[in-house]
């Protein structure tokens, strides 16, 4: 079965108030050395309160070491690759939204994070494809995910640090659900949250997929959504309080009010 997804929407030009909202488009990223850093992600925000200030994410990682590193430069990388992946700044949109709906639903960790270190790191962007062309089941090799990244960067990296980059982004993708296995990754089909879908739809609306075409925005398609099934499931979300959704054919509104203080950059 194929996941009938090649992420063909289109990522959001460059613009201030995009950068400003917290996606990335210059050249490098935290998969030059890091994976996407779950583990890390997930205990500091169980650690740390919603509504703390961005120094609180630093006395945490740093002062009171809750990610158990052994130095202090191992933790301050740490606290430097996350702020590179997420921003750890609730003040900061693209955070402060997944800071927000995972106080809802902690167990939507995986998705949620998945769909923001995508929008903040060019490098895990490029090897997107190789993933998502690949049938439910079928392998994908580092190697592919090596190729991607040298036709999205050409004569940027070197061999060594591609190939470094493609082991680190095949870990980000195994966290995340999309892939199995140690040595050899293979395809697996997203099962998705509502609260994932909430911030697919409000990332897709941030970047200006309205009306219908929010449906088909590349955070949905991240998820492994087809417009049908992420319709549906923005109606699940909707009756659920997470956002207010009204769609009949191709005439769609939608709102977000529970995350409204992040809108102002909506393109």
């Amino acid at each position: 079965m194929s996941s009938g997804l090649v992420l063909s929407s289109k990522f959001p030009l460059p613009s201030p108030e995009m950068e400003g909202f917290g996606f990335k488009f210059s050249a490098g990223g935290a998969h030059i050395s890091r994976t996407m850093m779950l583990t890390e992600l997930n205990s500091v925000l169980a650690s740390i309160p919603l509504g703390s200030a961005t120094a609180d994410y630093r006395d945490a990682i740093v002062d009171r070491n809750i990610l158990g590193k052994t130095t202090d430069s191992t933790r301050q990388k740490s606290l430097r690759h996350l702020r590179e992946l997420y921003g750890l700044d609730e003040s900061l949109p693209i955070f402060g939204a997944l800071r927000k709906l995972y106080s809802v639903h902690s167990e939507s960790i995986g998705l949620l994070a998945i769909l923001v270190a995508w929008g903040r790191d060019p490098l895990l962007r490029a090897t997107s494809q190789p993933v998502f062309k690949a049938s439910v089941g079928e392998r994908v090799e580092v190697a592919s995910l090596a190729e991607a990244l040298e036709v999205a960067f050409p004569n940027q990296y070197s061999e060594l640090n591609r190939n470094k980059i493609a082991r680190n982004a095949a870990s980000s993708w195994t966290q995340s659900g999309h892939l199995a296995g140690r040595s050899t990754k293979v395809r697996q089909q997203i099962k998705p949250t509502i609260v994932a879908v909430t911030l697919a739809l409000f990332l897709g609306h941030i970047a200006g997929y309205h009306g219908a075409a929010v449906f088909l925005n590349p955070w949905c398609q991240l998820l492994d959504l087809n417009p049908d099934r992420a319709r549906t499931m923005g109606i699940e979300a909707h009756r659920a309080g997470l956002l207010n959704l009204r769609a009949l054919s191709e005439v769609v509104e939608l709102s977000f009010p529970s995350l409204a203080e992040f809108e102002d950059y909506a393109a």
